[in-house]
Protein backbone atom coordinates (compact mmCIF):
# COMPACT_ATOMS: atom_id res chain seq x y z
CA UNK A 1 0.00 0.00 0.00
CA UNK A 2 1.10 3.28 -1.02
CA UNK A 3 0.87 5.75 1.75
CA UNK A 4 0.28 9.45 0.92
CA UNK A 5 2.56 12.32 2.97
CA UNK A 6 0.61 15.36 3.95
CA UNK A 7 1.43 17.20 0.98
CA UNK A 8 0.07 14.96 -1.07
CA UNK A 9 -3.58 14.47 0.49
CA UNK A 10 -3.75 18.10 0.35
CA UNK A 11 -3.20 18.23 -2.89
CA UNK A 12 -5.57 15.12 -3.47
CA UNK A 13 -8.23 17.53 -1.47
CA UNK A 14 -7.76 20.61 -2.95
CA UNK A 15 -8.59 18.81 -6.93
CA UNK A 16 -11.72 16.99 -4.99
CA UNK A 17 -12.55 20.62 -3.66
CA UNK A 18 -11.90 22.27 -7.25
CA UNK A 19 -14.04 19.51 -8.61
CA UNK A 20 -16.92 20.17 -6.23
CA UNK A 21 -16.73 23.65 -7.06
CA UNK A 22 -17.93 23.03 -10.78
CA UNK A 23 -20.97 21.99 -9.32
CA UNK A 24 -21.86 24.91 -7.92
CA UNK A 25 -21.57 27.41 -10.56
CA UNK A 26 -22.94 30.32 -8.11
CA UNK A 27 -19.60 30.20 -6.22
CA UNK A 28 -16.91 32.02 -7.58
CA UNK A 29 -15.14 29.66 -9.83
CA UNK A 30 -11.53 31.45 -10.07
CA UNK A 31 -10.78 30.46 -5.89
CA UNK A 32 -7.22 29.91 -6.08
CA UNK A 33 -5.31 26.65 -5.25
CA UNK A 34 -3.77 28.13 -2.30
CA UNK A 35 -7.26 29.52 -1.01
CA UNK A 36 -8.89 26.87 -0.78
CA UNK A 37 -6.26 24.69 0.73
CA UNK A 38 -6.64 26.99 3.58
CA UNK A 39 -10.01 26.15 3.53
CA UNK A 40 -9.02 22.73 3.95
CA UNK A 41 -6.11 23.99 6.58
CA UNK A 42 -8.80 25.36 9.18
CA UNK A 43 -11.35 21.97 9.16
CA UNK A 44 -8.15 19.84 9.36
CA UNK A 45 -8.52 18.10 5.93
CA UNK A 46 -12.04 17.74 6.44
CA UNK A 47 -13.53 18.35 2.82
CA UNK A 48 -17.00 18.50 3.81
CA UNK A 49 -16.25 21.01 6.43
CA UNK A 50 -14.27 23.03 4.28
CA UNK A 51 -17.17 22.91 1.83
CA UNK A 52 -19.38 24.19 4.30
CA UNK A 53 -17.18 26.97 5.55
CA UNK A 54 -16.23 28.03 2.49
CA UNK A 55 -19.96 28.23 1.13
CA UNK A 56 -20.67 30.41 4.47
CA UNK A 57 -17.75 32.72 4.10
CA UNK A 58 -19.21 33.39 0.18
CA UNK A 59 -22.86 34.03 1.42
CA UNK A 60 -22.12 36.35 4.28
CA UNK A 61 -19.79 38.17 1.76
CA UNK A 62 -22.67 38.46 -0.44
CA UNK A 63 -25.22 39.46 2.02
CA UNK A 64 -22.96 42.18 3.34
CA UNK A 65 -21.24 43.54 -0.32
CA UNK A 66 -20.80 46.85 1.67
CA UNK A 67 -17.57 45.55 3.37
CA UNK A 68 -16.84 42.40 1.99
CA UNK A 69 -17.12 43.81 -1.89
CA UNK A 70 -17.58 46.96 -2.65
CA UNK A 71 -14.26 48.32 -1.23
CA UNK A 72 -10.42 49.57 -2.05
CA UNK A 73 -7.65 49.88 -0.56
CA UNK A 74 -6.63 53.39 -1.57
CA UNK A 75 -9.85 54.77 -1.28
CA UNK A 76 -10.42 58.29 1.14
CA UNK A 77 -11.51 56.27 3.99
CA UNK A 78 -9.12 53.25 3.89
CA UNK A 79 -6.25 55.49 3.46
CA UNK A 80 -7.99 57.69 6.77
CA UNK A 81 -8.43 54.77 8.80
CA UNK A 82 -4.68 53.76 8.13
CA UNK A 83 -3.44 56.89 9.28
CA UNK A 84 -5.20 56.49 12.16
CA UNK A 85 -4.46 52.62 13.18
CA UNK A 86 -2.17 50.02 12.40
CA UNK A 87 -3.21 46.76 11.09
CA UNK A 88 -0.06 44.33 10.67
CA UNK A 89 0.25 40.32 10.42
CA UNK A 90 3.85 40.46 12.04
CA UNK A 91 6.63 38.21 10.75
CA UNK A 92 7.19 34.84 11.08
CA UNK A 93 5.65 32.17 13.38
CA UNK A 94 5.48 31.45 17.31
CA UNK A 95 7.44 27.77 18.69
CA UNK A 96 3.81 26.67 18.33
CA UNK A 97 3.49 27.61 14.99
CA UNK A 98 1.06 30.09 15.13
CA UNK A 99 0.89 33.82 13.58
CA UNK A 100 1.15 36.43 15.29
CA UNK A 101 -1.55 39.66 13.97
CA UNK A 102 -0.93 43.13 15.57
CA UNK A 103 -3.52 45.95 15.76
CA UNK A 104 -3.49 49.26 17.61
CA UNK A 105 -4.09 53.00 17.35
CA UNK A 106 -1.21 55.68 16.89
CA UNK A 107 -3.68 58.74 16.76
CA UNK A 108 -6.14 58.61 19.33
CA UNK A 109 -8.49 61.31 18.03
CA UNK A 110 -11.69 59.69 17.90
CA UNK A 111 -13.32 62.16 15.20
CA UNK A 112 -10.63 60.43 13.06
CA UNK A 113 -11.65 56.82 13.75
CA UNK A 114 -14.15 55.32 11.14
CA UNK A 115 -15.33 51.50 12.93
CA UNK A 116 -17.04 50.24 9.77
CA UNK A 117 -13.92 51.42 7.33
CA UNK A 118 -11.73 49.75 10.19
CA UNK A 119 -13.61 46.25 9.38
CA UNK A 120 -13.32 46.46 6.17
CA UNK A 121 -9.43 47.24 6.18
CA UNK A 122 -9.42 44.07 8.87
CA UNK A 123 -10.84 41.94 5.83
CA UNK A 124 -8.97 43.38 2.88
CA UNK A 125 -5.30 42.83 5.27
CA UNK A 126 -6.66 39.33 5.35
CA UNK A 127 -7.70 38.83 1.97
CA UNK A 128 -4.32 40.06 0.74
CA UNK A 129 -2.55 37.77 3.28
CA UNK A 130 -4.48 34.60 2.09
CA UNK A 131 -3.50 35.42 -1.27
CA UNK A 132 0.41 35.47 -1.01
CA UNK A 133 0.73 33.00 1.65
CA UNK A 134 2.08 29.77 -0.19
CA UNK A 135 1.75 26.58 1.50
CA UNK A 136 4.66 26.09 3.47
CA UNK A 137 3.49 29.64 5.16
CA UNK A 138 0.35 28.16 6.23
CA UNK A 139 0.32 28.38 10.37
CA UNK A 140 -1.24 25.97 12.90
CA UNK A 141 -3.25 28.42 14.36
CA UNK A 142 -3.79 32.88 14.69
CA UNK A 143 -3.24 35.03 17.17
CA UNK A 144 -4.81 38.18 17.22
CA UNK A 145 -2.85 40.77 19.73
CA UNK A 146 -5.06 44.36 20.26
CA UNK A 147 -2.88 46.91 21.56
CA UNK A 148 -5.92 49.51 23.58
CA UNK A 149 -3.35 52.33 24.47
CA UNK A 150 -5.34 55.39 22.92
CA UNK A 151 -8.67 53.75 23.04
CA UNK A 152 -11.26 55.88 24.93
CA UNK A 153 -15.09 56.08 25.75
CA UNK A 154 -15.27 58.18 22.62
CA UNK A 155 -13.88 55.81 20.24
CA UNK A 156 -16.36 53.07 21.68
CA UNK A 157 -19.24 55.43 20.73
CA UNK A 158 -18.11 55.42 17.28
CA UNK A 159 -18.71 51.54 17.21
CA UNK A 160 -21.35 50.55 14.31
CA UNK A 161 -23.11 47.59 16.02
CA UNK A 162 -24.24 46.57 12.63
CA UNK A 163 -20.62 46.48 11.54
CA UNK A 164 -19.84 45.25 14.91
CA UNK A 165 -21.81 42.31 14.29
CA UNK A 166 -21.05 41.64 10.68
CA UNK A 167 -17.23 41.32 11.77
CA UNK A 168 -18.19 38.95 15.02
CA UNK A 169 -20.64 36.62 12.85
CA UNK A 170 -17.73 36.43 9.85
CA UNK A 171 -14.74 35.69 12.50
CA UNK A 172 -16.28 33.46 14.48
CA UNK A 173 -18.08 31.34 12.01
CA UNK A 174 -16.49 31.81 8.09
CA UNK A 175 -12.90 32.73 8.58
CA UNK A 176 -10.50 30.12 7.47
CA UNK A 177 -8.33 30.56 10.65
CA UNK A 178 -8.10 28.50 13.54
CA UNK A 179 -8.34 31.02 16.12
CA UNK A 180 -5.70 30.09 18.95
CA UNK A 181 -5.95 32.93 21.53
CA UNK A 182 -6.76 36.71 21.62
CA UNK A 183 -4.73 39.01 23.61
CA UNK A 184 -5.71 42.54 24.81
CA UNK A 185 -3.11 44.61 25.79
CA UNK A 186 -3.04 47.85 28.16
CA UNK A 187 -6.25 47.17 29.00
CA UNK A 188 -8.12 50.27 30.79
CA UNK A 189 -10.16 50.83 33.54
CA UNK A 190 -13.22 51.28 32.10
CA UNK A 191 -13.01 47.57 30.51
CA UNK A 192 -16.22 46.55 31.56
CA UNK A 193 -17.71 49.38 29.05
CA UNK A 194 -16.39 47.83 26.54
CA UNK A 195 -17.45 44.46 27.12
CA UNK A 196 -20.89 45.53 27.69
CA UNK A 197 -20.75 46.64 24.02
CA UNK A 198 -18.91 43.52 22.56
CA UNK A 199 -19.54 40.36 24.63
CA UNK A 200 -22.71 39.89 23.62
CA UNK A 201 -21.23 39.35 20.51
CA UNK A 202 -18.85 37.20 21.05
CA UNK A 203 -19.51 33.31 21.87
CA UNK A 204 -18.63 31.52 24.86
CA UNK A 205 -15.86 29.41 23.57
CA UNK A 206 -14.17 32.23 21.98
CA UNK A 207 -14.04 34.42 24.76
CA UNK A 208 -12.46 31.64 26.69
CA UNK A 209 -9.41 32.22 24.32
CA UNK A 210 -9.15 35.68 25.04
CA UNK A 211 -6.20 37.17 27.94
CA UNK A 212 -6.29 40.84 29.24
CA UNK A 213 -3.15 42.54 30.38
CA UNK A 214 -2.80 45.59 32.67
CA UNK A 215 -0.68 48.35 31.00
CA UNK A 216 3.40 47.15 31.02
CA UNK A 217 2.88 43.40 31.65
CA UNK A 218 4.81 41.29 31.00
CA UNK A 219 2.30 38.58 31.06
CA UNK A 220 1.72 38.67 27.60
CA UNK A 221 5.04 36.72 26.75
CA UNK A 222 4.04 33.63 28.88
CA UNK A 223 2.15 32.95 25.74
CA UNK A 224 4.49 34.23 22.34
CA UNK A 225 7.76 35.30 22.47
CA UNK A 226 8.57 38.66 22.85
CA UNK A 227 11.23 38.69 19.87
CA UNK A 228 8.24 38.56 17.67
CA UNK A 229 7.38 42.11 18.22
CA UNK A 230 8.20 45.27 16.77
CA UNK A 231 11.39 47.50 18.19
CA UNK A 232 8.50 49.66 19.86
CA UNK A 233 7.68 46.74 21.90
CA UNK A 234 10.95 45.57 22.81
CA UNK A 235 11.16 43.00 20.08
CA UNK A 236 13.01 42.42 16.72
CA UNK A 237 11.00 42.20 14.28
CA UNK A 238 11.55 46.06 13.06
CA UNK A 239 9.97 49.09 12.82
CA UNK A 240 6.16 49.18 13.01
CA UNK A 241 6.08 52.07 10.19
CA UNK A 242 8.06 49.69 8.24
CA UNK A 243 6.38 46.45 8.74
CA UNK A 244 2.94 48.52 7.73
CA UNK A 245 4.37 49.84 4.72
CA UNK A 246 4.96 47.18 3.19
CA UNK A 247 1.23 46.18 4.21
CA UNK A 248 0.49 49.01 2.71
CA UNK A 249 2.34 48.58 -0.14
CA UNK A 250 0.60 44.92 -0.59
CA UNK A 251 -2.66 46.05 -0.54
CA UNK A 252 -1.75 48.59 -3.46
CA UNK A 253 -0.26 45.99 -5.31
CA UNK A 254 -3.20 43.25 -4.83
CA UNK A 255 -5.95 46.04 -5.34
CA UNK A 256 -7.50 44.57 -8.28
CA UNK A 257 -7.60 41.53 -6.73
CA UNK A 258 -8.92 42.41 -3.86
CA UNK A 259 -11.61 45.14 -6.16
CA UNK A 260 -12.54 43.08 -8.40
CA UNK A 261 -16.02 41.49 -7.69
CA UNK A 262 -15.56 38.34 -9.62
CA UNK A 263 -13.67 37.17 -7.11
CA UNK A 264 -16.68 37.43 -4.54
CA UNK A 265 -19.81 37.42 -5.93
CA UNK A 266 -21.98 34.99 -6.03
CA UNK A 267 -24.01 34.01 -9.49
CA UNK A 268 -27.16 34.12 -8.47
CA UNK A 269 -28.32 33.00 -11.73
CA UNK A 270 -26.63 29.62 -11.89
CA UNK A 271 -27.95 26.71 -10.13
CA UNK A 272 -25.86 23.70 -7.86
CA UNK A 273 -25.55 21.09 -10.30
CA UNK A 274 -27.34 17.89 -8.02
CA UNK A 275 -29.92 16.62 -10.98
CA UNK A 276 -33.31 17.00 -9.54
CA UNK A 277 -32.25 18.14 -6.27
CA UNK A 278 -30.88 21.26 -7.73
CA UNK A 279 -31.65 24.76 -5.28
CA UNK A 280 -30.58 28.18 -5.97
CA UNK A 281 -28.54 30.38 -4.15
CA UNK A 282 -31.37 31.80 -2.43
CA UNK A 283 -32.52 28.52 -0.72
CA UNK A 284 -28.81 27.91 0.05
CA UNK A 285 -28.58 30.95 1.66
CA UNK A 286 -31.81 30.09 3.79
CA UNK A 287 -29.70 26.89 4.51
CA UNK A 288 -27.45 28.69 6.23
CA UNK A 289 -29.72 30.59 8.61
CA UNK A 290 -27.81 33.45 7.88
CA UNK A 291 -28.55 36.56 10.24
Amino acid sequence: MVHKTVDEEFASLVLELQVWLKTHPQLPQNISPTLLRRFLHTTHGDIGGAQRLLELNYALRNKHSQIFIERDPLDASSQQLLQVADLVPLPGLTPENNKLLFYRLIDSDADKFNFTAGIKVFFMVADCRFALESDDRLSEGEIPIFDMAGYTLRHLTKTVLSSLRVYMKFVQEAHPVRLKEVHVLNCPSYLDKVLTVVKPFIKSDVFKLIHFHLPNADTPYKHFPRAMLPTEYGGEAGRMADLKQQWMQQLADQREYLMDANNWQLNKSKKMMNGSKSKDVTQSLKALEID
